[in-house]
């Protein structure tokens, strides 16, 4: 159910988030971005991403917090794209580590349990997000932060 104060812009948005969850992380690696794909998932109306404790990505954000995540959008022959920036931070919360791996499609082909030294949950809370909608030609904006 859409929040009462969400516009309809911010719900066509969390639609897409919520059935794409292929998407590209950018990261700050001292003063240059750092990209790759991730799977982008929503629990609990938060968004994670997994990745292995030992990735490049877990100590950038330690070091500079501020990410970018895009989200290539396609609709019968049309491309489009979300881009979403704000900050991420590390999962530290065992209970909370634990009920988003259940929520990763993939994380049993990887960790042995949300307990495995290994695994890494990282939580990202976005602010803003620019839209282009497939087919169109000029993007939107919109603040995404929730009072």
């Amino acid at each position: 159910m859409a929040r009462a104060n969400e516009s309809a812009l911010q719900q066509e948005i969390m639609a897409w988030i919520k059935q794409n969850q292929y998407a590209y992380l950018a990261t700050v690696d001292k003063n240059r971005p750092r990209v790759r794909p991730v799977v982008l998932f929503v629990y609990d109306d938060r968004y994670f991403v997994t990745t292995f404790s030992g990735d490049a990505k877990v100590s950038q954000i330690q070091n500079n917090k501020n990410i970018e995540v895009c989200i290539p959008l396609y609709e019968e022959g049309q491309t489009g794209y979300i881009r979403l920036s704000g900050t991420a931070s590390i999962v530290h919360n065992a209970t909370l580590k634990a009920e988003a791996s259940e929520r990763c499609f993939f994380f049993d082909d990887y960790f042995s349990g949300y307990d495995d030294p290994d695994y890494t949950l990282i939580e990202l809370d976005f602010d803003y997000a620019e839209y282009l909608r497939p087919g169109e030609s000029y993007s939107q904006g919109c603040n995404l932060k929730r009072y």
